[in-house]
Formats: structure tokens, C-alpha cells, sequence
């Protein structure tokens, strides 16, 4: 059944916003001594902090990072030492950082909760998602940061609307697969063509620092200020009922691109982190002005070197494509509360919503799951009988298979690498398990927030799919696995996917255990044709969830190829034993 998207109401005052995840590359900074310092950033828009690669909590001020005070109370002040690399620091910081105490930061962090917004009588309609809507799209620079594209009217026109091949002009902006636009045409099958009014550069007399002044862990405190003065600078060049498509008297939304850099790339807490959502209202032009989406103009950071020119590169188009889906009512899928942060409970690079954003850096972002279409209204999912049946399903198509709890089904996806997903991490069928029993969807939901019991997530082929989480940086020391070690066990979700599994005969829900078997699960990898059985030999009474097996003592590596019976001979990474992902350390 096609979900309708709700809309939401706040109180005029209230700053409501979604963005992404941290981009978790490092990024070397030069400190005011002239040494670099390599820091990573953690968390997300709502709460976040840098670390050096071995640990030590550091607090930015201006340019500068400085060995952290942790004071009682968990909260993060400077020191008056500058921070260095481990090889580089002086006997007086070494003590200072013995004296650290992140145990104090970390109980704070792991606190953070993010209330689920109330519902109200609906204020501010979500943007269309079907036609041809418009998007006032407003370039943004600084008294003291300017687009580095010569011609940023050209490239973000591209950016957007670009039909085809995208051009290249100066910041190797034939990069992205496609523009956003053609993303959304794509992803609607044709039914949704929004169409983005690039105007300016406009340029405002406050720094950029100015608007990404973040307020203790509050992002971006100013950012209702960079949605009034961006459209104030525009109000000569633009008729704002234009945006208003269906005369209520609010501009649908306003899209701002900016000069510069992405906090949740450059790691740099002077810079905004692009996001979306409802800020304070102000009339402008006889409208209203509520509905934000904020993206930036480049990709990674500024200490970022090449191999080869250019070293400042035009954003991937996943920010830009996550943000606006925000504007039109889509969750986040990766969850808040640390205590949900765990393996087999969000969708990682299986969805724009969570880590796909940042799928091939972005210029290919993962493409919208057949649960993020129907619930669009651009198509709906044929759902498979209870009779048994031989199945084949072409590149791209889905069918639902029901449980008996209303709202809490499977999804099976064919995916292959072609087109907006070439750059995915896997391919074959793909099987989600989706318990999202509401009727109406928020972009505020918080659906993977309860640990063990996932509103949205996989049925991993090979048992297991990783939490970012997990990931072991140098803000979590206890991470069990390495960023190529996460990122390649994608390979081992979809089925048959790298360790061979050809059936799944259970699969325990939240509220009971499914059985209705697919067997027989086949990839014909030339033509990308998927086939299986479905509900032969049904099983009765409750199982759990079981997965077809081959030789439990047999170890391949996780591209499927077989390295022996000895555990003890093999180097350290991830490899598969009896369809289950297993760790040499």
C-alpha cells in the first residue's frame, strides 16, 4: 500500500534538522607551530568531537586544536597545549594527556538521546516528490570564502539538473555519475522531475565561521541566519511565489549550496554541516520562508592532496541527494542512541540514508531501495503468494514476502552492479527486513533506535552485517574491525553473495520468526538474472532463522576464494567459514 509522507509542526522558534554521519577519512591539519596533526571526527550533525589517531580528545579553537580538559561534568574544554602527532609531543603534553579522562566524555556521549519530534497538526508541508516541482537553489559565499569553481552558476546548474554525462570545467566535476536531478527522474522511473533554479553567487558580509559557529555540541547555531540572509540577497532576482506549488503560502524550500567545505569531511568545526530541515519562519516576497536544505560546494577537505590536479574537487552528488530526500519526508536509517549502534541493526552502504550517501565518495550514491520508491509513490512492490512458485527477477526488481504481523515483511532486490549501482559493495539478492509499522512516514523517526529490534535493515547472507560502529578508529580503540575490512563484508550480505549461500528457509522478525523458504537462490552473472524457488518443502511450527550451509571447516577470503582448513596459517583480516564471517586477529 503507497504511505503517505506526513507532514510536520513545530513552533515557529524551533531550529528541527537531519543530515549525515561524520565522513570518517582523517584529515591532517597544520597547527599555529607549523607541525601537522592528523584528527578524526566522530558522531554526527547532532553530536560530535575530534580525536588524534591515537585518541586524545581534542577541542578546535579557531584554526587550532588543543589537548582537551575533561571536566567533571564530561564536558570538552581547551587547554593551553597545542596538540601534535605522538612522536612530536614534549614530556608536558605526554602528562597532560595522561591526565585526560575520555571516560568521563564517553559516559556523556553515550547519553545523548534524540527525542522523536511530537506530531502536531500539519504546519509545513514536505517538499513534492512527484512532477516537476521547482527548488529555488541559492549559491552562497563569504566575506572570506568564495566559490573556487570560476564559474560555480555553470557547475551547480550541471550539479542539479545535467540530463546526461555530466561536463568537466575546473573541479573534475565529470565525477559524479549523474546530476541530482537525473538521479531523482531515475529513481522515480520518470515521476518526479524537480527542477532547481540555480541563482547568484550571492556573497553575504559575515565569515563562514560566522554561520558555522557551533554551540557547544549544537551544530551550526546560526544556520536560521544563513537561510534569511541568502534569500534577503536574492529577493531583487527572484518571485518567491514561484516556490510555492501548492499556494499555501510557504515556499516549498529553499536550497542553499556554499562556498567551501563540509564539517563532516574537513573535520574543521568553523565550517557547516550541510543538513535539512525547519528553521525560524520569515516572510520574504509575500511567502514564507520555513523549509531548508543546506549541501557545500567540495568534496573532502583542504589538506586533501592528488595525485593529480585539481586539488579542490565539486562535491559528490550523495550529500546533496540524502539532504533533499530529507525535504520530502525520509528518515535517517542509522541510529542515534549508541546502545543501538551495534552489527545487524541499520543499513550501512545499502541505503543513501545511512552510509550510501558516501558511496564512491559520494559521485555515485547508492541508489533509493524499492521500500524508498513505493514509499514515494513511484512504484509498488508485488508481493509473492503463499502458493510455491518459480521466480526470476531482472536487474532492479523486488517482490515482498509478508509475515503475519502487519507492517513486518522481506523485501528481495536484485542488485547489480550497473548504473547508479556500479559503485555498490556487493550484488545479487538482496533481502530486507523491514518492520516499520507506521502508516505515515516522518523524517524524524528514529527507526533503527532499539537495539536488537531494527525497523530497517538487511537479512545478511553470510549472518553478519557490520556496524560503522565497529569500525576501529582512534575515537574507538575497541573497534573489532578496519575500515577495508568493513567496507569489503558488504561483498557478503546479498545472496549468494562471496561465501555461496543459495537459501534461506527462517528468518526471526521482531515480533516472530517467518517461514516461508527461498531456495534454490541462483545468479546468472552475465545477464544479471536472479531466479529461486520460493516456499518449497514450507517447514511448520516456529524455527529459527537458519541459513543453507556448505563445509564448516573450509576458510575463503571474503571474494570467495578458498584459502584452506587452517586457521592458524592464515594472516589477519575477515574471512567466511560456514557461511559466517570469521575474524583472524
Amino acid at each position: 500500500m503507497k504511505k503517505n509522507l506526513l507532514m510536520l509542526c513545530f513552533l515557529a522558534c524551533a531550529i528541527v534538522g537531519r543530515a549525515v554521519k561524520a565522513d570518517p577519512t582523517p584529515v591532517v591539519f597544520v597547527q599555529p607551530d607549523g607541525t601537522q596533526l592528523t584528527v578524526f571526527q566522530h558522531g554526527d550533525e547532532h553530536f560530535s568531537w575530534q580525536t588524534t589517531i591515537d585518541g586524545v580528545l581534542l577541542t578546535q579553537v579557531g584554526r587550532a586544536f588543543y589537548v582537551a580538559r575533561v571536566e567533571k561534568n564530561g564536558e570538552l574544554k581547551a587547554s593551553a597545549m597545542l596538540a601534535h602527532e605522538t612522536n612530536a609531543r614534549s614530556m608536558a603534553e605526554r602528562r597532560l594527556i595522561r591526565a585526560q579522562r575520555p571516560e568521563r566524555f564517553y559516559a556523556v556521549a553515550e547519553k545523548q538521546e534524540h527525542r522523536k519530534i511530537g506530531i502536531g497538526s500539519p504546519w509545513v508541508a514536505y517538499f513534492p516528490h512527484t512532477g516537476t516541482p521547482k527548488v529555488l537553489t541559492i549559491l552562497v559565499q563569504f566575506s572570506d570564502t568564495t566559490f573556487s569553481s570560476p564559474n560555480p552558476q555553470r557547475s551547480f546548474n550541471d550539479f542539479f539538473n545535467a540530463t546526461g554525462v555530466m561536463p568537466n570545467y575546473t573541479l573534475n566535476e565529470q565525477r559524479n555519475h549523474g546530476s541530482v536531478g537525473r538521479y531523482f527522474n531515475e529513481m522515480s522511473g520518470g515521476k518526479f522531475k524537480p527542477q532547481f533554479d540555480v541563482v547568484g553567487p550571492v556573497t553575504l558580509n559575515k565569515p563562514s565561521a560566522y554561520y558555522g559557529h557551533d554551540e557547544g555540541s549544537f551544530k551550526d547555531s546560526r544556520i536560521d541566519e544563513l537561510i534569511r540572509d541568502a534569500s534577503s540577497a536574492v529577493n531583487s532576482q527572484v518571485n518567491f511565489g514561484d516556490y510555492d506549488s501548492n499556494n499555501d503560502g510557504y515556499v516549498d524550500l529553499v536550497m542553499i549550496v556554499y562556498a567551501g567545505y563540509s564539517q563532516g569531511s574537513s573535520g574543521n568545526r568553523d565550517d557547516i554541516w550541510p543538513k535539512a530541515g525547519m528553521g525560524s519562519s520569515f516572510q520574504i516576497g509575500g511567502k514564507t520562508i520555513n523549509r531548508y536544505c543546506v549541501t557545500s560546494e567540495l568534496n573532502y577537505s583542504p589538506t586533501r592532496k592528488f595525485q593529480s590536479p585539481p586539488n579542490k574537487r565539486i562535491s559528490g552528488i550523495g550529500l546533496a541527494c540524502h539532504e533533499f530526500s530529507h525535504t520530502m519526508g525520509l528518515p535517517d536509517f542509522y541510529p542515534y542512541n549508541a546502545g543501538a549502534q551495534i552489527n545487524n541493526q541499520a543499513m550501512e552502504y545499502w541505503d543513501l540514508m545511512d552510509n550510501g550517501e558516501y558511496t564512491d565518495n559520494g559521485y555515485t550514491p547508492t541508489p533509493y531501495t524499492p521500500w524508498e520508491k513505493e514509499v514515494m509513490g513511484w512504484q509498488q512492490i508485488q508481493t509473492l503468494s503463499d502458493t510455491p512458485a518459480a521466480v526470476t527477477l531482472q536487474s532492479g526488481e523486488a517482490r515482498k514476502v509478508n509475515s503475519a504481523n502487519e507492517g513486518e515483511y522481506l523485501i528481495l532486490h536484485n542488485i547489480q552492479n550497473t548504473g547508479w549501482a556500479s559503485k555498490m559493495r556487493g550484488h545479487g539478492l538482496l533481502v530486507y527486513r523491514v518492520d516499520y509499522g507506521l502508516t505515515e512516514v516522518n523524517m524524524n523517526d528514529h527507526v533503527n533506535d532499539f537495539p536488537g529490534r531494527p525497523g530497517m535493515t538487511i537479512v545478511p547472507a553470510d549472518g553478519l552485517l557490520i556496524t560503522a560502529y565497529d569500525v576501529k578508529t582512534s575515537g574507538n580503540p575497541n573497534g573489532h574491525y578496519t575500515s577495508n575490512e568493513f567496507l569489503d563484508s558488504h561483498a557478503g550480505d546479498p545472496f549468494p553473495g562471496t561465501s555461496g549461500v543459495n537459501s534461506l528457509t527462517n528468518v526471526t522478525l521482531n515480533k516472530s520468526t517467518l517461514q516461508k523458504p527461498i531456495l534454490n537462490i541462483n545468479e546468472d552473472v552475465s545477464t544479471g538474472v536472479i531466479t529461486f524457488n520460493f516456499l518449497n518443502n514450507t517447514p511448520s511450527g516456529i524455527d529459527n532463522t537458519t541459513i543453507e550451509k556448505f563445509d564448516n571447516n573450509r576458510f575463503y577470503t571474503l571474494d570467495g576464494r578458498f584459502v584452506g582448513f587452517d586457521s592458524s596459517v592464515l594472516p589477519k583480516g575477515i574471512y567466511i567459514r560456514g557461511n559466517k564471517k570469521f575474524v583472524k586477529k
